[in-house]
């Protein structure tokens, strides 16, 4: 797909895209895992990344013989609360200025994340970046999460633009699928510690500097 001309609005996922907060996740889960009687990898645990909790983590639990289950695992997660509560949250080089530039050239600026309102809120206020966004939509504000398009539609709906004019800007191919679906023109960001299968991406970037 070309770039659209004109650009209306530019949608950004949150985790590993605007923040480093998957590989703080990762160890959360880690240290939840061992918790539950499971000594298990960062390596293994990455394919956690931007998947289904209910899909990805049943197969380790079994693989390590864990006693628990998924709802177990689930309420000692917390949705990674503890994440965006307390961990060392910075914004990626350059993401804060994009967000400023963008909104100065009129271009409307989303935010579009599988991850729950009150972690994304408490992050964005931590970050001190929350009122630079026009909309924002979480896991949990729609009926179909990732990779359906409906996070990315529900956006553009509440923004008032149309899919071929908006960029959206991902790094998990859950993400890009999501956007894709939509209708969005799909820039995927490598920048963060955790790199995933960006392929189907239209254009990849690895800074926002």
């Amino acid at each position: 797909m070309a770039r659209p001309e004109r650009i209306d609005a530019v949608l950004f996922d949150f985790d590993g895209t605007l923040c480093n907060t998957e590989v703080e996740n990762l160890y959360l889960v880690q240290d939840i895992l061992r918790q539950m009687g499971a000594e298990v990898s960062r390596e293994e645990l990455e394919v956690l990344t931007g998947g289904e909790d209910r899909v990805t983590v049943p197969p380790i639990l079994e693989r390590h013989h864990v006693a628990g289950s998924i709802d177990d695992y689930e309420r000692l997660r917390d949705d990674c609360y503890r994440t965006y509560a307390e961990a060392p949250l910075v914004m990626e080089p350059g993401a804060t200025e994009l967000l400023d530039d963008l909104r100065a050239r009129g271009v409307r600026v989303g935010l579009v994340s599988m991850t729950v309102s009150r972690c994304i809120l408490t992050a964005l206020a931590r970050l001190g970046v929350l009122s630079r966004f026009d909309v924002i939509v979480c896991g949990d504000m729609v009926e179909s999460r990732k990779p359906a398009p409906d996070p990315y539609l529900r956006a553009m709906e509440l923004l008032g633009v149309d899919a071929e004019k908006c960029v959206a800007v991902e790094d998990s191919p859950t993400g890009i699928a999501s956007a894709k679906a939509a209708g969005c023109y799909v820039i995927a960001y490598t920048g963060c510690d955790i790199v995933q299968d960006v392929s189907a991406a239209d254009e990849v970037i690895d800074s926002f500097v």
